[in-house]
C-alpha cells in the first residue's frame, strides 16, 4: 500500500479559522506525520515512483506527503518540519500565484527544490482544466513548466489537477508535458499503485486522531460520504458546496 496524504494550508492554532476546511494546525500536522512513521510507514519519494513504469506492491506500508496551492506556510512551517524529520514531499504550485502575498516566492521554491523537495504542476492560474480547451490546457502547462524549470533547474514530473478535476484528455496532455506522476483527488490507498492515477486521502481540520489511526490501518471512509461529496462538488455551486461540505463533516460520527 502507498498512502498518499494531501494537505493544503498548515497554520498555527490561533490562525485556524472555522471556515478553513482544509487548514490544519502545525501541531496536528506534526502529530500525523510522526504517527505515520511510528506505525511503520516508510517514505515513498516521488522520484521512486518515476524510476519504474511498473511499481511493485510494497511488502510494507509506504507513504507520500503532498501539499497543494503553493501557500507561504509550505515554506515557513512545512519545509522546516520535513527537514527536521528527514522527509521529502511534493508541493503542487500554481505558478501565477508566486510572489503574491500569502504565497511562495521564487527564491523559496528554489531553496525547497535544492533541498530535495519535489515541485509539481498545479496549473498556472489554478483554474479548472478538465473542461478547458486544448489550447488552454497546453498554455497552462507550458507557462508552469517554463517557470518551475527556471526556478528548480529540472523538469516537473508530478501533476495534481486544480480542484481535483481530472479528465482523460487532461491526463494525456499532462503526460505530453513530461509528467510521470499524477495525483488524483479520489480517496483510496493505492494497494495496486498506478503512478498516473494515484489515489489520496485529503486531510481536513475535522479529522480526529482516531480517524487518522484508521487511515493508517487502511480503513476507507464511508463510501456514501465519498460519493456524496464527489456528486455535490460536480453539481453544486462552489460556495454552496463549501458550506455543505463543512456541515457534513461536522455531523459525521468521529469514531
Amino acid at each position: 500500500m502507498i498512502l498518499v496524504l494531501t494537505y493544503h494550508q498548515i497554520r498555527g492554532a490561533e490562525k485556524n479559522r472555522d471556515r478553513d476546511f482544509y487548514a490544519v494546525t502545525r501541531d496536528g500536522f506534526v502529530a500525523q506525520v510522526k504517527a505515520t512513521l511510528q506505525a511503520g510507514g516508510r517514505e515513498m519519494p516521488v522520484r521512486d515512483l518515476v524510476t519504474s513504469r511498473t511499481i511493485p506492491v510494497p511488502s510494507e506500508a509506504r507513504f507520500l506527503l503532498t501539499f497543494d496551492d503553493g501557500t507561504v506556510d509550505h515554506y515557513e512551517i512545512v519545509f522546516p518540519v520535513l527537514k527536521e524529520l528527514g522527509l521529502r514531499g511534493v508541493f503542487f504550485v500554481p505558478t501565477a500565484k508566486l510572489n503574491r502575498p500569502g504565497y511562495l516566492a521564487d527564491a523559496q521554491v528554489s531553496e525547497m527544490a535544492e533541498a530535495g523537495q519535489a515541485i509539481g504542476f498545479h496549473g498556472h492560474e489554478h483554474v479548472r482544466l478538465d473542461r478547458a480547451t486544448d489550447e488552454k490546457m497546453r498554455d497552462q502547462f507550458q507557462r508552469s513548466r517554463d517557470i518551475l524549470t527556471r526556478l528548480t533547474g529540472q523538469q516537473p514530473l508530478a501533476f495534481a489537477a486544480p480542484g481535483g478535476f481530472l479528465s482523460e484528455h487532461l491526463r494525456e496532455v499532462a503526460l505530453g508535458f513530461g509528467v510521470e506522476v499524477i495525483r488524483t483527488m479520489r480517496w483510496g490507498f493505492n494497494h495496486h499503485p498506478d503512478q498516473t492515477a494515484l489515489e489520496t486521502v485529503p486531510v481536513n481540520r475535522h479529522l480526529t486522531e482516531l480517524q487518522f489511526q484508521k487511515i493508517l490501518r487502511g480503513e476507507p471512509p464511508p463510501r456514501l460520504l465519498y460519493f456524496g461529496k464527489q456528486a455535490a462538488k460536480a453539481l453544486v455551486p462552489a460556495r454552496a458546496y463549501e458550506r455543505l461540505r463543512g456541515l457534513v463533516f461536522k455531523c459525521t460520527p468521529k469514531s
